[in-house]
């Protein structure tokens, strides 16, 4: 009862100040939330792993350390849905890829010291992931072994499918409040 009353205390505080100063950030007041509740919790370390891409890089627990690592999770038949409705269906369907943005996020990223992108497809069939890649001209690191996903990533019910890992290889809480969007800011 009391997490109910303070979701909507903090979006009536948003809403009012929503009327105050009106956001360009799509009309969404949650978009609004202050900064100060959208920090992300590294809670715990991330297991050793050791595991090869698609291309056949080879990643293990050491890649991701001293860098912020924007882990997305994905599947190719979530990112064909998104692709045959034209996105249209992202605001029925919660946890539908969000691959133009990883991608976009990833051509950023690879010019920077600290900051990387490393994906995971959780197909049954590791072929698709490349075939998927290669079709939609996409770059950005995929290790497709949804076993792997298992051991590294709690998958809470309702969690979204990204993640953030630190520098110091820990990873972050579910992010349930916030867009990719919001966590690539």
């Amino acid at each position: 009862m009391r997490s109910v009353v303070l979701f909507f205390s903090a979006i009536a505080a948003v809403l009012a100040q929503q009327a105050s100063s009106p956001t360009t950030d799509s009309g969404s007041p949650l978009l609004s939330i202050p900064a100060a509740s959208e920090e992300l919790r590294f809670d715990s370390q991330l297991p050793s792993f050791e595991a090869v891409d698609i291309t056949g890089r080879m990643w293990r627990l050491e890649d991701l350390r001293g860098k912020f690592t924007l882990i997305y999770i994905w599947h190719t038949f979530e990112a064909r849905a998104v692709d045959s409705h034209n996105g249209r269906v992202r605001e029925v369907i919660h946890g539908l890829s969000d691959l133009p943005e990883v991608q976009r996020f990833y051509d950023k990223a690879k010019r920077t010291k600290n900051i990387q992108v490393l994906t995971f497809c959780r197909d049954y069939d590791y072929t698709h992931a490349s075939e998927y890649m290669k079709d939609k001209k996409y770059s950005f690191p995929v290790i497709a072994d949804w076993v792997l996903i298992k051991k590294l990533f709690p998958q809470a019910p309702g969690s979204p499918p990204y993640w953030v890992v630190d520098k110091d290889t820990r990873l972050s809480s579910p992010v349930r409040t916030l867009s990719l969007g919001r966590v690539l800011y």
